[in-house]
């Protein structure tokens, strides 16, 4: 199937029925396997692509496959890894505010300023790649291989602290997973650090995921739309249980 704007739109539905149900704690699984085969008509380094990796395993871990989630988590990770790839290729849109202005931008500075979106779209990328990452490190958290998570969810915490903001919501979860484990290990100072940032953030988050993206969302199918999309709609976890 090749790419185009009906599939486009059809990831995009389906991904984002997934999130809300997700935050409601409703089934969402046929959704994000559906989004999933969506995304193979996308190009490899295409952020959905990896949104969707990162979403079946999310699936995966849910119904208690941990070796299929831990496969998945890491497809995802690789995949996210590629997307600077897509994102150098990618369309840049500028916003003017008169077509005056618009011609003087393309006249002038059309170079420059697309270096500067496609620096700040590879930012937020980063985002992706740190829920993945702060996944993967549940799972292995979960699994008893707390040496690997402790440095996956560090890392996590602080590509999505620079790629999104210091105070959104998957921030918070990813503290609030790192507190669980330092607490399992006797680290109770530790602990209380992370669950005390997570409770700032609670207090006044910067934005809540697919809320942000509702909000954010243009009228055209935008390579920029289709990056937030990816970030936004894939977020990071709380752990099973807590």
């Amino acid at each position: 199937m090749r790419p185009c704007l009906l599939v486009d739109v059809l990831w995009e539905q389906f991904a984002e029925e997934a999130c809300t149900r997700l935050e409601s704690g409703d089934a969402v699984a046929p959704l994000w396997q559906t989004g999933a085969r969506l995304s193979r008509a996308f190009d490899e380094a295409d952020p959905r692509r990896a949104a969707s990796l990162h979403c079946l395993a999310a699936s995966a871990r849910e119904a208690g496959d941990m070796a299929g989630a831990e496969a998945r988590y890491r497809e995802a990770v690789a995949a996210w890894e590629r997307v600077p790839e897509w994102v150098a290729q990618m369309g840049v849109d500028f916003t003017a505010r008169s077509a005056s202005m618009h011609i003087r931008l393309e006249m002038k500075r059309t170079e420059e300023l697309s270096r500067l979106k496609r620096s700040i779209n590879a930012t937020l990328a980063e985002g992706g790649l740190a829920a993945a990452l702060g996944n993967l490190a549940e799972l292995l958290h979960a699994t008893g291989r707390t040496r690997e998570a402790e440095p996956l969810y560090r890392r996590a915490r602080e590509m999505r602290e620079k790629s999104v903001s210091h105070r959104e919501a998957g921030v918070a979860v990813i503290c609030d997973n790192l507190a669980d484990l330092l607490d399992e290990a006797g680290r109770a100072g530790e602990a209380e650090e992370q669950r005390a940032r997570a409770r700032e953030i609670d207090a006044d988050p910067f934005h809540a995921g697919i809320e942000y993206f509702r909000r954010q969302r243009r009228p055209k199918m935008t390579d920029t739309r289709k990056l937030t999309a990816a970030v936004y709609l894939a977020p990071p976890c709380r752990r099973a249980g807590a």
